[in-house]
């Protein structure tokens, strides 16, 4: 169980670090949520011995979406003392704390929110593509998710706007900007081939998204209530506008697979880096960027732990 690992992390904390009740409290609480988790309870022993430092800082950073900064500093902090506790007991080696940089103060709204890979996928799958209705909500999910267009964007594509031989998208650049294609995901390709083959096109209109009983328009508002409803059903938060959540997920990923401020500011048709320098301040994953290698994990792949089911 857990609490193999708890107590004892709870007994440190008490007699060897000297902290106070209310931070061992705290700091042991979110170190138990952590466990819980990542690991099966009659896994977690044996497995801890394999956690990276890429588990801990997905954690954090899906653990930012929920938290203020204040909540997020304190989970920082008792991660990094949990890591030096399995350390010094030999439960772990080496040391994982420094995978945890120090985390800004700064209001919440100056941190971009996003998913991590696991939930972005999850939430993919909530669209039911046994259905018209599914595959629809599904390619247009995509379209934000991969492509990181605004949900205005996806609303106004017309069929013409994609060209399937070159695999390319016209892209209308917002204020008045030149078009430029973008390049289309052989992933994003094949649901909109999918949509289109099961909800072809009856009427004059060619917006590439519409309702499929009476063939008007998708409103942006509309569609991005779409992606909220979706959330909302695989219990990933709450209903309501969400696309500019995925445009932030497309970003935010953008710039741990360490894309260039300036790439991720084209694609996003941001007009200066200013806009876009928030993604600057994701240093969670950006770390992965300039750290080395650590002890061990050459061979041993790159994730290595079990996840809780």
């Amino acid at each position: 169980m857990w609490d193999l690992l708890v107590e004892p992390y709870q007994n440190h904390l008490i007699t060897g670090a000297g902290l106070q009740p209310s931070t061992c409290a705290k700091w042991t609480s979110f170190v138990r949520l952590f466990l819980k988790a990542q690991f099966k309870p009659n896994m977690v022993e044996r497995e801890v011995r394999h956690l990276t430092p890429e588990a801990l800082l997905d954690y954090v950073l899906q653990q930012g979406q929920h938290y203020q900064p204040g909540q997020l500093q304190t989970l920082a902090s008792a991660l990094r003392s949990f890591c030096r506790f399995l350390c010094a007991s030999g439960r772990q080696a080496p040391d994982l704390s420094p995978a945890l940089p120090p985390i800004s103060g700064h209001h919440r709204q100056d941190l971009p929110t996003c998913l991590s890979r696991r939930p972005l996928q999850q939430l993919l799958e909530e669209f039911d593509r046994r259905t018209g209705l599914g595959r629809r909500d599904y390619a247009l999910g995509l379209c934000l998710a991969r492509l990181g267009l605004r949900a205005g964007e996806v609303a106004a594509l017309s069929l013409e706007d994609v060209d399937w031989r070159n695999g390319w998208l016209r892209w209308a650049a917002p204020k008045g900007r030149r078009e430029r294609p973008l390049p289309l995901p052989a992933e994003v390709r094949r649901a909109l081939a999918s949509y289109l083959r099961s909800a072809p096109p009856r009427g004059t209109g060619r917006r590439l998204f519409r309702t499929l009983r009476h063939e008007r328009p998708l409103r942006a508002s509309w569609l991005s209530e779409r992606v909220g409803a979706a959330m909302a059903r695989g219990g990933l938060g709450r209903a309501g506008k969400r696309a500019q959540l995925l445009r932030r997920t497309f970003a935010t990923h953008l710039v741990q697979a360490g894309a260039s401020l300036k790439a991720v500011a084209d694609l996003l048709g941001h007009a200066s880096l200013s806009p876009t320098q928030i993604y600057a301040k994701v240093n969670l994953p950006m770390l992965r960027a300039v750290a080395p290698p650590w002890p061990g994990e050459v061979g041993r792949g790159r994730h290595g732990l079990s996840k809780r089911r």
